[in-house]
Parts: C-alpha cells; sequence; structure tokens
C-alpha cells in the first residue's frame, strides 16, 4: 500500500508546526494502525543543518549577488532532493502518513520572491526544475495569516530568520496565494489567524477526509 504525503505550507509565523502536531495526534487517535512520519524541510541532514545555520540570527538586510541568490535556490533543491530519497519516499512505500512541515512549494514561495529580477517568471521557472523529479502532495494545507499578525507572533521567538521582514512575507504570502490558485484540488485553505484549537480542528478534519478517501 502507498502512503500519503500531505503537506503544510504558509509564511512564517502562521501556526504550521503547532497545528502538525495536533493533526499527527489526532490521526494517531483515530486511525492507530496507520504509520506516521513527521518531517520537515530544511531536513536536518548535511544541506539542511547548512541551510538552518545560514536563516538563523541573519537580518536579511545583507544585499546578496546573483550568484548567491542562485546558489541558495540549488542548497534548497539539494536538501529537498536529500529528504525525497532519505524520508519521504521510503516512508510512502511502506504505507505512512507523511506530515510535511513545509515542502518545495515552500522553495518555490520564498525564492520566488530572492530571484526576482535574476530569472524570468521565477515561480514558474522554479516549478518547472522541480517538475521531473518532484513528488507531488496528495494534499497541502496553506495556512494563511495577514504578515502584520506573523510578524507579532514571531517576535516572541529566540533569534530571527532572513526571511523575517514585513514587504518579504507580503511578497512570500501572494506567491503561496498565485501556487494555490493554480492548484485548487491539492490545496486546503486555512484561516491562520484564529484561535490555534479552530485551526488545528479544520486542518485536522481536511486531512482525516483524505485518509478515509
Amino acid at each position: 500500500m502507498f502512503g500519503r504525503l500531505i503537506t503544510l505550507e504558509g509564511i512564517d509565523g502562521s501556526g504550521k508546526s503547532t497545528t502538525l502536531r495536533h493533526v499527527a495526534s489526532r490521526i494517531a487517535e483515530k486511525q492507530p494502525k496507520r504509520k506516521i512520519v513527521l518531517t520537515a524541510e530544511p531536513t536536518s541532514g548535511a544541506v539542511g543543518r547548512i541551510l538552518r545555520a545560514e536563516l538563523r540570527e541573519t537580518s536579511g538586510n545583507e544585499p546578496m549577488s546573483s550568484a548567491l541568490r542562485m546558489n541558495e535556490l540549488f542548497l534548497f533543491m539539494a536538501d529537498h532532493a536529500h529528504h525525497l530519497a532519505e524520508t519521504v519516499l521510503p516512508s510512502l512505500k511502506e504505507g505512512a502518513v507523511v506530515l510535511s512541515d513545509r515542502y518545495a512549494d515552500s522553495t518555490a514561495a520564498y525564492q520566488g520572491v530572492t530571484l526576482q529580477g535574476i530569472v524570468p517568471h521565477p515561480i514558474s521557472w522554479i516549478r518547472e526544475i522541480f517538475r521531473p523529479w518532484n513528488v507531488v502532495p496528495d494534499m497541502t494545507l496553506l495556512f494563511l495569516l495577514d504578515p502584520e499578525s506573523a510578524l507579532k507572533r514571531l517576535k516572541s521567538r529566540p533569534g530571527r530568520e532572513k526571511f523575517e521582514r514585513l514587504e518579504f512575507l507580503r511578497s512570500v504570502d501572494r506567491n503561496f496565494r498565485r501556487i494555490a490558485l493554480a492548484e485548487p484540488e491539492r490545496f486546503v485553505l486555512i484561516d491562520a489567524a484564529r484561535d490555534e484549537e479552530t485551526v488545528a480542528e479544520d486542518a485536522t478534519a481536511a486531512v482525516l477526509d483524505l485518509l478515509s478517501r
């Protein structure tokens, strides 16, 4: 039996990671025989560690050359390839439910902003590179939250990542919405401005509906 791949996407501070734990717990309660694999991008692998170190404690105000921007994109792609080979594909072949906190759509949405002016139509360009070798999720939960509200949530976190800037997050939010609009059959839009429990209930209901089909 082939498993199910469910991804959680959204701008920083939208509540994906918190909801992921709720969803996993509810699946375990409702379908105790299901194997559940929790994962994330960037991964904990070698490339993922480089990316996480680069993103932490970086204001994002430093200018980046075109070469460095392209290099960052390819690091994200290399990490994604590792994620597929080491975690996603083996788990799906075992029939597991794979819940991933960020996936290829995050790379397209975030790097689509970073590469503005570097390549034409960056989101489409990035997605086309992914297309031949990526595994498309069975469902993607997109957590929608006003970027200003997201930044207020992020203030309580230690440290700061380079992408946590208002104008940048506004552009990323627009990119996520464009991606979802292009694939409405895959995306479930979650209003992340509500309380944690309500958001978790909506996300869980969508996932359980998919697993019951």
